[in-house]
This record gives structure tokens, C-alpha cells and sequence, in this order.
């Protein structure tokens, strides 16, 4: 492909500056248009697994990444008093990289810094209003009165995508699905009765007043999350005045008779943030003439799959290739469609599925499912785990990628 194309991405996150780094790496110019300042990263924390570290490595950025985040190669399933269910491997070497556990903001940072190490184009307080396309090219209108142009604009800028709804008027529009995520982080020294694995392992627990997980995050912190049920989403001036009082009360109501770590983590936290979920099913299509959507403005996931971010990165590293290897644009958008939709609207599913394991029900259903889970968890391991860690996407080979069936 001509590499005079210019390219604008829309969204300044994780799956657009991922892009715009692997287009510097294919010869090709992204210029990146961040609607939030520099600290729009900051957030709560993430998993990669295996695969999207993998497209991380291909960065060169993974040892990076790695020192300042946890390691997790396993995963423990317990019940409320704490007694084990199954112990799972997240794959360790057999995948390539390992899975780790870490706020968002590092990776975000360690992005930014890359992509200011360099010299890529990225241009904040760039609120996309309005859509121009065109048959020789697109430009985009800003809210500061600014606009500029390219020959193709990449929307990845997130579930509320304004790309999307710029282009795509009629897609649907992202749904709720029932569950408010809330979680937070505390220094490992404030937590003494931390066992060494739990910093090092990601543990899930079941019970009837519902989910709580917790894991390593950023070094030296350790970080948790939970799901409740809530029939609407917060609005915008309800999250900002959620106290972490307020959540912390909430939240030891609900948990105080889960195994002690629990609620001495919700306990000692101080800074406890709350989040609506919402995923995109299936959208009628990704791409409209010059604009194509990626990563959560085209597919989000819930966190239940634990792939919003890795899918995020294969968004980034699949759409660079194509771009760098197809005869044009078109042929590229055609292909990026065909080949990552099947395995984004599986792992969509999945999430879903997952979800109803984190139900709050009766203890006698909750000891029912429990034992259910164990036994299946080590029958089978998690289903589909497999499937979605050995994705590989070969950088250097020209044409089709080494993809999972």
C-alpha cells in the first residue's frame, strides 16, 4: 500500500496507540486525535492474557510492561469460606508470553511514552463532533473549531464511540448488561496477610451474595473487583458523586461473611471507583467507505471475558499488517472484518456466559453451582481458554496470518 497514506486515528487509548505504533513499525503514518488530556488512562486495572501479550512482545515492549506489572501463571476458584474449587494454568511458556495483571494507567503510560519516544502525532483535547467523507478523502471536525484531513479514519475511540455514531447512525447503540463493576487497589504493605501466591495468581470467588476477585497489580500493589447486579447504569452525575464511603459500605454488606482476605481487602482500601458495563454484541457492519472501527467501538467486551484489552492489541497489530500488505485500503477493511468478527463476537458470547456464574442466589445454589464449577474447571478447564490464547498473528509473513480455528 502507498505509504504517503494518510491515516487518522480517532482515540488516544490503548487499541489506538497500539495501531499507530505498529503503523510506524509498517512504514505507514498514523496520526492520533485524543478527545481527553495526557491522564485520560488513568483508570481501573486490566488483565492481558497470553495473547495479547504476545502482540505486546511484537511491540518490543513486553519486558517493559512486564516490570511493572504482576505475573499470573495460575488461576484459583474458590467458595465463600475460601475452600479451594480447581486450580487452573494460565498456559505459562506454551503460549509464548505469560498472563499479567496491572492498572490500566501503566499500560497506557507505557504506550504513551513509546509513541512520544517515537515522534508519532498525537494531538489532545480533540473532541471529534462531526464526519466528513468524501470520495477522495475524510476529514474530521473537532469541538475547538479545528479540523483536519486523511485519505482513511480509524474509529478507536471506545464503547460510546463517537465514530460509530457518526458514520453508523442506525448500529446499535452499546447495551447495559446488568452489572456495575467496582474495585480498587491497596499497597501489598498494607496487606500482610497477603500469601505470596496471591500476588503472584489471579483467585475468583464464588458465592451467594455474588463474585469477588482480586489479583496483582501495578508492582507492589494488589488489586480486587466485584460484580453487582443494578437493573440501569449509573448516570454520569451519579458516578461522580459516589463516595468510596459509600461504596465500601455497600460492599462489606454484601461480603462481610466472605473468608476474611475479602473484606479486609474492601476494608483498608481507600480510593474504590464504580464502572457500568456494557458490551456490543454484533454490529451490522465495521466499516463505512473510509472509516473503520476497532477495538471496543466495534466489538466491546465485557470484563467477564478478560479480553477486552488483548483484543484491543490484536485490533491494532492485525488492521497495521493488513494496511502494510493489502493493495488498498478497501481490501483491507474487507479483510479485517471478515477475519476478526467470527472471534471477537465468540469471545463477546463467552463473556456473557460467564456472567451467569457470578449470579447471587440461594445457598443452596450457590453450593450446587460451586460444586459444578469445580468439577467442570477441572475436567475441562475454562472453556474456550485454549482456543482464545493460541491466537498468533505472524507479523513478517505477507498474506494470511497463523490464527486459532
Amino acid at each position: 500500500m502507498d505509504d504517503k497514506l494518510r491515516i487518522l486515528i480517532i482515540g488516544g487509548g490503548i487499541a489506538g496507540q497500539a495501531l499507530a505504533l505498529f503503523l510506524k513499525k509498517a512504514g505507514l503514518a498514523g496520526a492520533i486525535f485524543e478527545a481527553h488530556g495526557p491522564s485520560h488512562g488513568v483508570g481501573g486495572g486490566l488483565g492481558l492474557a497470553p495473547n495479547g501479550m504476545n502482540v505486546v512482545a511484537a511491540l518490543g515492549l513486553a519486558e517493559k510492561l512486564k516490570a511493572r506489572a504482576s505475573v499470573a501463571p495460575v488461576s484459583y476458584f474458590r467458595d465463600e469460606r475460601g475452600r479451594l474449587l480447581a486450580r487452573l494454568s494460565n498456559g505459562g511458556a506454551k503460549y509464548g508470553e505469560l498472563q499479567i495483571s496491572l492498572m490500566r494507567a501503566d499500560l497506557y503510560a507505557l504506550l504513551s511514552d513509546e509513541i512520544r519516544a517515537q515522534g508519532i502525532a498525537l494531538h489532545y483535547g480533540k473532541r471529534l463532533v462531526r464526519v466528513e467523507r468524501r470520495a477522495d478523502g475524510v476529514t474530521a471536525h473537532f469541538s475547538d473549531g479545528s479540523h483536519t484531513r486523511g485519505d482513511i479514519l480509524i474509529g478507536a475511540d471506545g464503547v460510546h464511540s463517537q465514530v460509530r455514531r457518526q458514520v453508523m447512525p442506525d448500529a446499535p447503540e452499546p447495551e447495559f448488561v446488568g452489572i456495575t463493576g467496582i474495585g480498587g487497589k491497596i499497597a501489598l504493605a498494607e496487606m500482610p496477610e497477603l500469601a505470596p501466591e496471591d500476588s503472584r495468581s489471579f483467585t475468583f470467588t464464588f458465592g451467594p451474595d455474588g463474585f469477588f476477585g482480586f489479583c496483582g497489580g501495578s508492582k507492589g500493589e494488589q488489586m480486587w473487583w466485584a460484580n453487582l447486579p443494578r437493573e440501569r447504569p449509573y448516570s454520569e452525575a451519579e458516578l461522580k458523586t459516589l463516595s468510596s464511603d459509600a461504596l465500601r459500605r455497600q460492599l462489606l454488606a454484601r461480603f462481610e461473611s466472605y473468608y476474611p482476605l475479602i473484606p479486609s481487602l474492601i476494608s483498608r482500601t481507600r480510593d474504590i471507583i464504580a464502572l457500568n458495563v456494557f458490551d456490543i454484541r454484533s454490529l451490522p457492519h465495521w466499516h463505512d467507505a473510509r472509516v473503520l472501527l476497532i477495538g471496543d467501538a466495534a466489538h466491546a467486551v465485557s470484563p467477564n471475558s478478560g479480553q477486552g484489552a488483548s483484543l484491543a492489541l490484536e485490533d491494532a497489530m492485525y488492521l497495521a499488517k493488513l494496511l502494510r500488505d493489502a493493495p488498498d485500503y478497501r481490501a483491507a477493511f474487507e479483510r479485517f472484518e471478515r477475519d476478526r468478527r467470527p472471534r471477537v463476537e465468540r469471545i463477546v458470547a463467552a463473556g456473557r456466559r460467564a456472567a451467569s456464574d457470578k449470579e447471587i442466589v440461594s445457598p443452596l445454589k450457590s453450593k450446587i453451582r460451586n460444586v459444578m464449577i469445580g468439577m467442570m474447571l477441572r475436567l475441562v478447564g475454562i472453556p474456550g481458554q485454549d482456543w482464545a490464547y493460541r491466537y498468533r498473528i505472524d507479523w513478517d509473513a505477507s498474506g494470511e496470518s497463523r490464527k486459532a480455528a
